[in-house]
């Protein structure tokens, strides 16, 4: 079941904003704002630990198979394994990272898509490296999101053939999102 960001206690002039309330819904937009585990703010982090090949020329979501922290559940490795499904609405700070093996033909390029669409100005592109070196390439975006919206990391190669990913501990395909605003 989705959470719901705590509002701050309120009331209108001439009435009372008992101790109680105050205390029960401060402490409840406390322990969302700065909690930890399920109690604080939504937030993922995965990434890949094995490889994956990428047709050569095609946009690809990432699979992302280890889970460094997800707080509200919204991620699988076994279903569905490159999306983070939205629990609580609101804007996310998103940061993917694409990462491939060693070859020197080409372009690699990374972007960041909700429900299967690109993000406008998440995408970034490089030259491949060396045919001795493998090559990562980040991007960053905010999205607003509602309960039910997937977000995913996107990879794209042009060596001419098929290529894998890289799932070195230090150059690895990997999503993290982190819940920003309501």
């Amino acid at each position: 079941m989705p959470r719901l960001v705590p509002t701050i206690a309120t009331e209108v002039p001439g009435n009372y904003l008992t101790a109680a309330l105050w205390m029960a819904q401060a402490a409840a937009f406390a322990q969302f704002s700065i909690g930890s585990g399920s109690n604080g703010v939504p937030r993922f982090r995965g990434y890949q630990t094995s490889v994956q090949s990428l047709s050569d020329n095609t946009w690809t979501p990432l699979t992302l198979d280890t889970e460094q922290f997800d707080s509200d559940n919204g991620h699988s490795t076994s279903t569905n394994t490159s999306r983070y499904v939205v629990q609580v609405a609101g804007t996310y700070f998103v940061a993917g990272n694409s990462a491939f093996a060693a070859n020197a033909t080409g372009n690699r390029a990374v972007r960041i898509g909700v429900n299967g669409s690109p993000i406008i100005g998440s995408f970034a592109k490089t030259l491949a490296s060396t045919a001795a070196h493998s090559s990562g390439i980040a991007t960053t975006a905010e999205v607003v999101c509602v309960v039910g919206d997937y977000i995913e990391v996107m990879g794209l190669q042009s060596s001419g053939a098929a290529l894998n990913t890289s799932s070195a501990t230090d150059v690895a395909c990997s999503l993290g999102l982190f819940w920003i605003a309501g």
